[in-house]
């Protein structure tokens, strides 16, 4: 499949451009965004193999090919600073065209002592217990035909132990938009394929939040690059505004994902222009993004300073609202594109009222929405359903 070398180390032209730099006086250029620094194989498996890792559905029922696979890792930037991330790229055999998908995970607790290794889609080498993830959605969709990317997010993989963006969408989309571009350059200069631009994309949870922003920035930010036919999102926070209100005004109550919702304001607080000192927002110490996920309650009174939340909540805090409304995607713009949207009635993670609003704001942009309800379905239940639709709305419009 290569037409080059499967490994592919740029650290001599480095040294040789460091030294000409040098050697006239002027300064290093370091890679550009979405720029290749290393491919590493990762391995290869075939359809049968497949199959057997898949947990979440009959395999049989997408699996057409064997696959490779490679880690790439890629020049972005991370607050504005220049950083490199990595992702995976899984490369059907026996096609001529690449049909390129992003999967964006869902949330996973970016420690290494909590297994955050064995989720980061790049470090993944054919395991049959590890990353859910990749056996399930990424070798799925790889072995159906299509080239699929799944960045690791900065936070995990070779960036573990920075804080990643959580529920950020417009931080997030910029180390992923560079892994596109990085998969692009993969395609054209490292395999057979032909490529036309042609741009699915896919997500579940935070990472369905993720594939709806990144179907947004894509066309409205990068549309000479990608051609997005179609994006297909699992049980996405897409009214993040009304999602955020709605958890931060359940004073008195328990709050079954208060760790990671808390993980969301201290991010949306870091990454945004807000940048509040975090005893303003807390009512006990935070420093970091472990520090805003151990919570000493499940109750947002608790929580959180009152004065933020009344403040917040009574709609006098016109800035954070200002993100929080920047920071949905549910509705005020019309797709290029097909959307595709996921979500069990009987989600307590993520409501269903989510899709709801998506469907209805897209809807109303005049774009075109296909809704699949779950009935009874929770959070992580459907996962299969929603491999195997996702396939048959994407194999429509290749």
């Amino acid at each position: 499949m290569l037409k080059k070398s499967k490994k592919v180390v740029f650290s001599a032209f480095l040294l040789w451009f460091f030294i000409s730099s040098c050697t006239n006086e002027e300064s290093f250029a370091p890679a550009e965004r979405g720029v290749i620094v290393e491919i590493i194989e990762r391995g290869s498996l075939s359809r049968d193999e497949i199959v057997s890792r898949m947990n979440e559905l009959d395999g049989g029922t997408v699996a057409q090919y064997g696959v490779e696979f490679y880690a790439l890792t890629y020049r972005t930037q991370y607050m504005g600073r220049p950083i490199d991330t990595r992702g995976l790229i899984i490369v059907p055999q026996g096609v001529d065209r690449a049909d390129l998908l992003m999967y964006t995970h869902g949330t996973e607790l970016p420690s290494e002592i909590l297994g955050a290794n064995d989720i980061s889609p790049s470090n993944y080498a054919g395991e049959t217990d590890k990353n859910r993830d990749v056996r399930n959605m990424g070798l799925g969709w790889a072995s159906a035909g299509y080239t699929v990317f799944m960045p690791d997010y900065i936070g995990y993989g070779i960036t573990i132990g920075t804080d990643h963006p959580y529920m950020y969408m417009e931080e997030m989309f910029v180390s992923n938009m560079d892994g596109l571009l990085a998969a692009k350059q993969f395609i054209l200069n490292n395999t057979e394929l032909s490529y036309d631009n042609r741009l699915f994309l896919a997500g579940w949870s935070q990472g369905g939040a993720a594939s709806l922003a990144t179907h947004r920035f894509v066309q409205e930010q990068y549309p000479s690059e990608f051609n997005v036919l179609g994006s297909s999102h699992l049980a996405g926070p897409h009214n993040f505004e009304r999602f955020h209100n709605d958890k931060m005004g359940r004073a008195g109550e328990e709050v079954l994902i208060m760790p990671i919702f808390s993980w969301a304001v201290y991010s949306i607080n870091k990454f945004s222009e807000l940048k509040r000192p975090t005893d303003q927002l807390y009512n006990y110490p935070v420093y970091d993004q472990m520090s805003s996920i151990l919570t000493p309650s499940s109750d947002p009174e608790i929580v959180f300073k009152p004065y933020f939340r009344t403040n917040l909540l009574n709609g006098n805090d016109v800035a954070y609202e200002t993100v929080l409304q920047r920071n949905s995607n549910h509705e005020g713009w019309l797709p290029t594109g097909k959307v595709i949207l996921h979500h069990g009635d009987d989600d307590q993670i993520v409501p269903y009222y989510n899709s709801i609003d998506a469907r209805d704001g897209i809807l109303a942009a005049g774009g075109e929405v296909e809704f699949y309800t779950y009935p009874g379905g929770g959070h992580t239940s459907e996962l299969g359903n929603f491999i195997i639709n996702t396939t048959t709305e994407f194999n429509l419009l290749r």
